[in-house]
C-alpha cells in the first residue's frame, strides 16, 4: 500500500504525464504544420497552371501525394491537368486514373471526363501524324472510360458533359476509321505504278515507319515542345 502523495511524488508524476503525452502533442503539431502547408501549395499549384507553368504545377502537385490524407485524388488529379496541359498525355492518363480510383462519389465524374479527354486529345495528336489506326486505338480508349459511367454521372449537368464528350469521340473515330481506310485504299492502288515511283513510295513509307516508331516512343516521353494549348475542363 502505498503512503500519502507527497511533493516528490506529485512531481514525478506531473513528469511522467508529460513525457508521454509529449510524442502526441508533437505529432498533433507536425500534422497540424502539415495540413495548414496544404492549401498554400495546392493553390499555388492551380495558380502556375492558370499561368501556364505546367511544369511547376507539375512539380507543386507532386509534393503533395503523401502529405494530402484528407483529398487523396486531388492532388492527382491537378497534376494530371498540369500534364495533359503540357501534351504529356502518358503520363496525364496515369494520374487521371489513379484519382478516379481515390476521388468522392461526388468528383469521380469530375476525374473520368478529364480522363477521356486526355485519351481523346492523344488520339488528336495521331491524327494529325497520318497514324489513323492508333488514333482509333486511343478514341476506343476514352470511350470506354465515358462507357463506364455510372451514378456519379447522372446529375444532369455531368450527363450533358458525358453525351457531348461520347458524341465528340464517337464522330473522331468515325473520321479517323474513313481516313485509315482511305489511306490502305491508296497504299494498296500503289501496287501498279512503275518502279521509280514504286521506289519513292517504298521510302516514303519507310520515312513513315521511322516517324511511327519515333512518335510511340515520344507519346510516354516529355517531347521537345511543350506548353501547348489545352482545351479548358469540360464543366
Amino acid at each position: 500500500m502505498s503512503g500519502p502523495l507527497t511533493v516528490e511524488k506529485l512531481r514525478r508524476r506531473r513528469w511522467l504525464m508529460f513525457w508521454l503525452s509529449l510524442p502526441l502533442a508533437l505529432l498533433g503539431i507536425f500534422w497540424g504544420f502539415t495540413f495548414l502547408s496544404l492549401a498554400p501549395t495546392a493553390q499555388a499549384a492551380i495558380d502556375a497552371f492558370d499561368s501556364g507553368d505546367y511544369l511547376t504545377s507539375e512539380d507543386l502537385s507532386s509534393s503533395l501525394l503523401s502529405h494530402n490524407v484528407v483529398e487523396t485524388y486531388l492532388p492527382y488529379f491537378n497534376r494530371g491537368d498540369a500534364y495533359a496541359a503540357d501534351r504529356y498525355y502518358g503520363p496525364a492518363t496515369e494520374d487521371f486514373e489513379r484519382a478516379l480510383e481515390l476521388a468522392p462519389m461526388e468528383k469521380k465524374c469530375d476525374v473520368r471526363l478529364n480522363l477521356a479527354l486526355t485519351w481523346e486529345r492523344f488520339g488528336d495528336i495521331y491524327v494529325q501524324l497520318g497514324y489513323y489506326q492508333g488514333a482509333v486505338l486511343l478514341y476506343e480508349a476514352g470511350q470506354a472510360v465515358l462507357d463506364d459511367a455510372g451514378e456519379e454521372c447522372d446529375p444532369p449537368q455531368q450527363q450533358n458533359n458525358l453525351n457531348e464528350s461520347q458524341d465528340r469521340l464517337d464522330q473522331k473515330k468515325n473520321d479517323a476509321e474513313n481516313q485509315r481506310d482511305q489511306q490502305q485504299q491508296q497504299q494498296q492502288q500503289g501496287d501498279g505504278t512503275d518502279p521509280l515511283e514504286q521506289q519513292l513510295q517504298e521510302l516514303q513509307a519507310q520515312q513513315q515507319q521511322a516517324a511511327q516508331e519515333k512518335a510511340d516512343q515520344e507519346a510516354g516521353d516529355r517531347g521537345a515542345e511543350s506548353g501547348g494549348a489545352y482545351t479548358d475542363k469540360p464543366w
